[in-house]
C-alpha cells in the first residue's frame, strides 16, 4: 500500500518563478554524442519546459540513454550545446538535478535509509529537513519497512525503488529517469506515476526514457520518438495515437506461426512478427475477428492464444518506422 504523506511531512519547495519563468528547464541544440561503431544520439534539438514530463521512446540502440546522460550533465556532447534554465554551466545545473540510471551502483553494507540520506544531504543542507524528506520518500516507494536493512539484501525490484527514491528525495527541479518502471510491481509503478504528477503541479520537469506505453501515456505531456539517435517526432501521446490508421490490435500466438495465412485476411493493415510463434496484427475498423481465427486455426490446434486491445504508442512507433520497440523493459543491449 502506498502511504499517504503525514501532516508533519516537509512542505515541497517550489521552483522560483522569477528568473526561471518561461525559460526551459533544459534545452539542447544540435547535441550529438556517438560511440565507436556509430551508436549514440544526435544531432538532436529538444526543449523540456518547467512543469513538463517528457518521455524518450525508441528501440534498443536508438540513443535514449545517451541523450539522457547528456541532458543530465554526465556526458558532454561531442557537438552542439545544452543549457539548463538558460545557463550553459553544468556545475550550476547539477545543484537542481536528480538522476536515476537503469543500473545503480550501491554500497551493499549501507541500509536503504543511510544510502538515501547520503544522497539527499548532497543537496539538502538542513539535516532535519533531509531526514524528513528521506522518511517521506522511502514511505512513498514502499521501502519504509525495510529502510534499515542492508541494501545487499534487497531484491532487484527493491533496488529499483531505492534508485528512484534517491533521484527524487531532494525534490530536484529537473529529474532524469532511465527505464523507471523496470522491475517495479504495480504498486511501485503507481507510486511513481503519482510522484511525477505532483512534480508537474509543483512546477518541476522530468525526462523519462521508457518503452512502457501505458506508463508513458499516463505521465508524459510529450513523447520524443528516437530512431538511430535522431529525433523522428515529438508530440503528445494523443497526437501520436490519433495519427494511426488502425483501430484495433490483435496479438496472435500460433505454433507454427503462419504469416501468409494471416496476411490474407481482409481488413489486416499490417503484421509485425514478434518471435517464432507470436505476431501483432493491426486492423481496420469493423474487421471481424472470425476471419483471423479461421486463418490462424485452419490447422486445428495451431492457434494457441489470441488477445484484442486498443493501439498503443508501441504500435504507432512501429507504423512510423517499421521498427519494433523492446517489449520487455528488462531487455538490455548496453547502449539504448
Amino acid at each position: 500500500m502506498i502511504a499517504t504523506p503525514p501532516s508533519t511531512a516537509p512542505a515541497p519547495s517550489r521552483v522560483a518563478i522569477g528568473a526561471d519563468q518561461g525559460v526551459p528547464a533544459v534545452a539542447a541544440t544540435g547535441i550529438e554524442r556517438r560511440h565507436p561503431g556509430g551508436r549514440g544520439a544526435g544531432p538532436v534539438d529538444l526543449e523540456v519546459a518547467a512543469a513538463e514530463t517528457l518521455a524518450l521512446m525508441g528501440p534498443n540502440g536508438a540513443g535514449k540513454t545517451t541523450l539522457l546522460r547528456m541532458l543530465a550533465t554526465v556526458d558532454r556532447p561531442q557537438r552542439g550545446s545544452v543549457s539548463w534554465w538558460g545557463s550553459a554551466r553544468p556545475g550550476r545545473a547539477r545543484r537542481r538535478l536528480g538522476l536515476a540510471l537503469d543500473s545503480a551502483v550501491e554500497e551493499a553494507g549501507l541500509s536503504g535509509r543511510q544510502s538515501t540520506h547520503f544522497w539527499c544531504r548532497q543537496w539538502v543542507d538542513d539535516p532535519s529537513r533531509a531526514r524528513a524528506l528521506v522518511d517521506l520518500t522511502l514511505r512513498r516507494f514502499g521501502l519504509d519497512a525495510v529502510a534499515d536493512e542492508p541494501v545487499g539484501s534487497y531484491s532487484y525490484g527493491m533496488r529499483r525503488r531505492l534508485a528512484l527514491a534517491q533521484a527524487l528525495v531532494h525534490q530536484p527541479d529537473l529529474a532524469l529517469l532511465d527505464e523507471p518502471t523496470a522491475g517495479l510491481d504495480p504498486t511501485g509503478a503507481l507510486a511513481l506515476r503519482e510522484l511525477l504528477a505532483e512534480r508537474c503541479e509543483q512546477g518541476r520537469a522530468t525526462v523519462v526514457a521508457s518503452n512502457d506505453p501505458a506508463f508513458v501515456e499516463s505521465v508524459a505531456a510529450r513523447v520524443a520518438l528516437l530512431v538511430d539517435g535522431r529525433l523522428l517526432r515529438c508530440a503528445s501521446p494523443a497526437e501520436l495515437l490519433a495519427g494511426g490508421d488502425a483501430t484495433r490490435v490483435v496479438e496472435v500466438t500460433m505454433a507454427p506461426l503462419d504469416l501468409p495465412a494471416l496476411r490474407g485476411v481482409a481488413g489486416v493493415i499490417r503484421i509485425r512478427q514478434l518471435d517464432a510463434e507470436r505476431a501483432v496484427l493491426e486492423l481496420r475498423p469493423d474487421t471481424p475477428l472470425a476471419g483471423i481465427v479461421a486463418a490462424a486455426d485452419a490447422v486445428p490446434g495451431r492457434l494457441r492464444d489470441l488477445s484484442v486491445r486498443d493501439p498503443d504508442l508501441r504500435d504507432r512507433f512501429a507504423a512510423l518506422t517499421a521498427a519494433e520497440l523492446a517489449r520487455d523493459p528488462l531487455d538490455r543491449d548496453g547502449r539504448r
